[in-house]
């Protein structure tokens, strides 16, 4: 059965109502650690086209805008003026944001909240501000309340953005065109490193080794101090149809030496590489990353499939008055389980960041949801005003026009 929804965006004032019910990420107990650092972030610039909220938050079953309240970037310079106090010989640096992603997805009993961030840093020399390196992050966390987790994400994002800074060959900056500070949010600097612009692992045969964070996948440097093997495991799926589905398919994980244990499975990884295939973490799974061009791919496990656990849910009320007679009685429901079955993912090759692929062109079906964004006619001003969903240009609108957006990532906020 289709889903329809209208949206009437009176573009005037549709930005305030929906600020009505808002979330305050506060930064001010969190502590930011940047080890071997050589900048001092003087001010943080919010370059994000149109820039709109940075996410939403689910309290008590509503949703909620997720903002700063002094604002993105006056927060986020506030905050790392007072992390990071200058130091005699750090390089002065702006941080203009290009991205900057809170979300929230509700799973049955689990909530998932995600956060990406992407940057142009620029050294702010006497003559300007000049381009350094694009940096880039991303964090996630499960649980059954997940709100209180974006500003600890937001933190440690930034942390590890400074830390792709280290090792900056700092006299090659100067020699690239320098940039006013109100330049900078419609810079577009990525074609002043030209072939240096695209990561090693695209240039390059990969090298073994494991992957404690993103950029050492993108630099095709993995760490390789610590000796691994791989271990074969068995998969249990709680579907049927998942279990058929995989079935002859080699699950692998990485193990080695911690301390005094050996062999045994190693934490808190991005991924790994045995030397020829680079594996991606997703959950709590390796998977096989496949290039696709400039980008890659992998089949992963597909979520918690909220439209079973709404029947489930539904087939548990009916059987709850007789359970109370007659003891425990199974819910049970006709709707199949697709909890684990494969699904394509892609990966954000600028944020390490994992979704659906491919996004909003993803195949649709039976329970897509399709959006209808409409402009009155009576509006205000003749060019046309684009419309972004999640940070992705879909289409814009002129006075009396409409748009048709189709949304099958259920549980996923738009």
């Amino acid at each position: 059965m289709k889903t329809v929804l209208l949206a009437v965006l009176l573009l005037a004032g549709a930005g305030r109502a929906a600020r009505a019910q808002t979330y305050y990420p506060d930064l001010t107990s969190q502590t930011l650690n940047v080890p071997g650092r050589a900048v001092w972030v003087e001010q943080v610039v919010d370059g994000r086209v149109g820039n709109p909220p940075i996410g939403i938050a689910y309290r008590a079953g509503k949703s909620a805008a997720i903002e700063f309240r002094q604002g993105v970037g006056p927060e986020l310079t506030t905050f790392l003026l007072s992390q990071l106090p200058r130091q005699p010989f750090d390089h002065p640096v702006v941080l203009c944001l290009r991205r900057l992603q809170l979300s929230e997805t509700l799973g049955g009993t689990q909530e998932q909240a995600t956060a990406e961030l992407a940057a142009d840093v620029y050294e702010h020399l006497p003559d300007g501000y000049h381009f350094v390196q694009a940096v880039a992050a991303q964090a996630s966390n499960t649980g059954r309340e997940v709100t209180y987790r974006h500003a600890e994400h937001v933190t440690q994002m930034l942390g590890h953005c400074l830390g792709q800074l280290t090792g900056t060959a700092w006299p090659t900056v100067a020699a690239r065109p320098a940039r006013t500070l109100t330049e900078l949010p419609a810079d577009q600097p990525a074609a002043l490193v030209g072939r240096r612009a695209v990561p090693a692992v695209l240039r390059e045969p990969l090298r073994r080794g494991l992957y404690l964070r993103f950029d050492q996948f993108l630099a095709n440097r993995p760490d390789t101090a610590l000796a691994f093997s791989l271990d074969t495991l068995r998969r249990h799926y709680r579907s049927r149809l998942a279990t058929v589905q995989w079935l002859g398919v080699a699950r692998v994980r990485p193990k080695g030496r911690l301390g005094i244990d050996h062999n045994v499975p190693l934490p808190e990884l991005w991924g790994f590489c045995d030397g020829q295939q680079a594996f991606v973490k997703y959950g709590k799974e390796y998977f096989p990353l496949m290039r696709q061009g400039n980008s890659f791919t992998f089949v992963g496990e597909t979520p918690l499939d909220q439209v079973h656990e709404a029947a489930l849910a539904q087939a548990q009320g009916r059987t709850s008055m007789i359970a109370g007679v007659a003891g425990a009685v199974l819910a049970r429901t006709n709707v199949p389980d697709h909890t684990g079955e494969p699904l394509a993912y892609g990966l954000d090759m600028s944020t390490g960041a994992t979704s659906p692929y491919p996004s909003l062109r993803t195949p649709l079906r039976s329970d897509t949801a399709f959006v209808y964004i409409y402009r009155p006619a009576h509006s205000a001003g003749a060019e046309a005003v684009k419309v972004l969903v999640n940070g992705q240009e879909v289409g814009a609108l002129l006075a009396g026009q409409y748009l048709e957006l189709p949304w099958a990532r259920f549980g996923k906020p738009m």
